[in-house]
């Protein structure tokens, strides 16, 4: 299969179909991003030879032939006239235009990144090689579609200069085109191995450059940073970081070498035998022979060397053709990526019962499941809560709920229908039913209002960005700041920016909850930071500010699961018990022993016990 795989790599058609893939690309942000570089370098092929070789040949013969100063002078002014209105205006078109139509390339490629990045399933970020493809294409996007178009106009300018040359070589000695036809057969022999060579090198040293660049950020973001400087981790960070850069090196010190011997090889074919050897030939034929006018020989010289190097050259771009296929591959490989999670064709009512039914779930990778044959059913305007210890299944059975994994045994239904039909996207979608908030939330550097409502603002965002922020218990924080709702969070692109406690962090997470009119509020242990008084207060701002609202939440303060209408306690992936808070009470089983242990804790040493 991996045969089969690379060589389909190789073939011309695959080659070419990559590279009209990257063009179409290019076409469709801007058609003269293609065109322009096409057809410039077309005209500049011609004009080059009419100024550099023809016009040198036409003067030098004709004044070996006894024309006047007249006949020679108005040919040579017209051209140069020509040559230089034409770099004027590619010069022009290269400062002016082109930087702004590149600028539209690189947002056009970054926003088709980020939205597949987007669309993929959650699974997608806890797969290496995926992740790695997603590595490789953002960072290789731009520059493969340059690198295609500078080949695509290389050639154009290839084939008008050999055409002219061959043609003029042809007039004057069809013998001397031997001389420009061996650089060529040397790039096309080692032309392919050494892309496969540079071509491995730079996958490898990608890979260990990731692991270095992920080095440097846990020295710079503010993620890592309580971590780098309260404990040792910096100098395992130093290993890992100076580990890359060793691996690097040998992969210079490996490849180097090999390519450079190659390039050495190439280029010698090309100055020695070709250049030197027509330029000895020429010479030989207009001072020993006198078969040859001055004018010609300049011209074949001229010619030669233009040759010597068009025809190897070309040779190197078809080449390079081959190159950026396999780059290439990788970008399609990401860009047409089908998502495992896709939405139906069916719009999510706004609200409904969420019925799970023998729901079980295993992650890529492992042989066993974590959630087993779980049935919960959260009915329209109820409150329900999920408890149990840490790696219970909870968090998973949440992703469930939000449709960011499926189930890999039974079913969840939404409204009565399974939620595979649901679009999943978009107004109606199925994910646009749920207003959720996880523990590992993160603050966007924007204003508070930007981070509070998480999409474009509308008239009247306002008070409704006041009123959640009220209800989350963050109103008095952020009103004390001199912008008020318009303070932008962090400080990273603002100095005047506002830098939150984690309390007062997880509270503008929770407003995104009230913020939403959503038939479902999800929250995934989302008051951690909070201490327990403004843990239940927000819990039951939470209940009156939903109250027509279903709510499935999960606390390790089992305090919280009171003002809950049905608990769900789940261990080792499976539903140990369910009822009410009293109803479990006066069962006495696991619930109730853990209900009074944190009491009991809470009590003595007033502090919570998490479980």
């Amino acid at each position: 299969m991996a045969k089969k795989e690379k060589d389909k790599s190789k073939s011309w058609s695959h080659i070419a179909k990559n590279n009209i893939f990257m063009l179409k690309i290019a076409f469709h942000v801007a058609p003269e991003i293609v065109f322009v570089p096409l057809i410039s370098e077309m005209i500049g092929a011609f004009i080059n030879f009419l100024a550099y070789t023809y016009i040198l040949r036409y003067v030098i013969n004709g004044y070996q032939q006894g024309k006047t100063i007249t006949e020679l002078v108005i040919p040579l002014l017209v051209i140069y006239c020509a040559l230089f209105i034409f770099r004027i205006s590619v010069d022009m078109y290269y400062t002016l235009r082109s930087p702004i139509i590149n600028l539209k390339m690189k947002e056009y490629v970054r926003k088709l990144i980020f939205k597949k990045n987007e669309s993929v399933e959650l699974a997608c970020y806890e797969d290496k090689e995926f992740y790695d493809n997603y590595v490789k294409a953002s960072n290789d996007i731009e520059n493969r579609i340059s690198s295609v178009i500078t080949s695509v106009s290389n050639i154009a300018w290839m084939f008008i200069s050999m055409v002219q040359n061959s043609i003029l070589v042809i007039i004057i000695d069809p013998w001397l085109l031997i001389f420009s036809v061996i650089p060529l057969i040397t790039t096309f022999t080692l032309g392919k191995k050494r892309n496969s060579i540079q071509h491995e090198y730079d996958m490898k040293r990608q890979e260990e450059e990731r692991q270095r660049d992920y080095t440097r950020r846990t020295f710079y973001l503010n993620d890592f940073a309580k971590e780098m400087r309260l404990t040792n981790i910096y100098r395992v960070m130093f290993e890992r970081f100076d580990k890359s850069v060793k691996n690097i090196i040998s992969y210079i010190r490996k490849y180097g070498f090999k390519l450079a011997v190659i390039d050495y090889a190439i280029s010698q074919f090309q100055d020695v035998v070709s250049s030197m050897g027509a330029m000895l030939y020429a010479i030989y034929r207009t001072l020993v022979s006198g078969t040859m006018m001055y004018g010609d020989c300049i011209a074949i010289i001229n010619s030669i060397e233009v040759l010597s190097y068009v025809l190897p050259d070309t040779a190197s771009t078809f080449v390079g053709f081959h190159r950026n296929s396999l780059y290439i591959d990788t970008i399609r490989e990401y860009l047409e990526y089908e998502p495992k999670i896709k939405g139906g064709d069916i719009p999510a009512p706004k609200t409904g019962k969420l019925e799970l039914k023998n729901v079980s779930f295993r992650y890529d990778g492992q042989t066993s499941d974590v959630l087993h044959n779980i049935n919960i059913t959260v009915n329209s305007g109820e409150k329900i809560a999920l408890v149990g210890h840490n790696g219970a299944g909870k968090s998973t059975l949440v992703k469930l709920m939000l449709r960011l994994y499926d189930p890999t045994g039974g079913e969840i239904f939404y409204a009565d229908r399974d939620i595979r039909e649901y679009t999943l996207e978009g107004e109606s979608g199925y994910r646009e039913r749920f207003g959720s908030v996880f523990q590992d939330f993160r603050l966007f550097s924007m204003t508070v209002t930007n981070n509070v409502l998480l999409r474009k603002k509308r008239d009247g965002d306002d008070e409704l960005v006041r009123q959640a922020l009220r209800d989350s218990g963050a109103y008095d924080k952020i009103m004390s700041f001199e912008k008020g709702v318009d303070t932008v969070l962090t400080r990273e692109f603002d100095d005047n920016g506002e830098v939150l406690s984690g309390g007062e962090g997880q509270k503008i997470a929770i407003s995104r909850a009230f913020v939403k009119d959503s038939g479902i509020v999800i929250l995934d242990e989302p008051s951690s930071a909070l201490d327990p008084i403004a843990e239940y207060k927000m819990y039951e701002n939470m209940m009156r500010a939903c109250e027509n609202r279903s709510i499935v939440f999960i606390s390790h303060r089992l305090s919280s699961a009171v003002l809950a209408d049905h608990i769900y306690l789940i261990e080792n992936g499976k539903v140990i018990e369910e009822g009410s808070h009293h109803e479990l009470m006066a069962a006495g089983g696991k619930y109730a022993e853990m209900f009074m242990l944190q009491a009991q804790n809470y009590i003595d040493n007033e502090s919570e016990v998490r479980v």
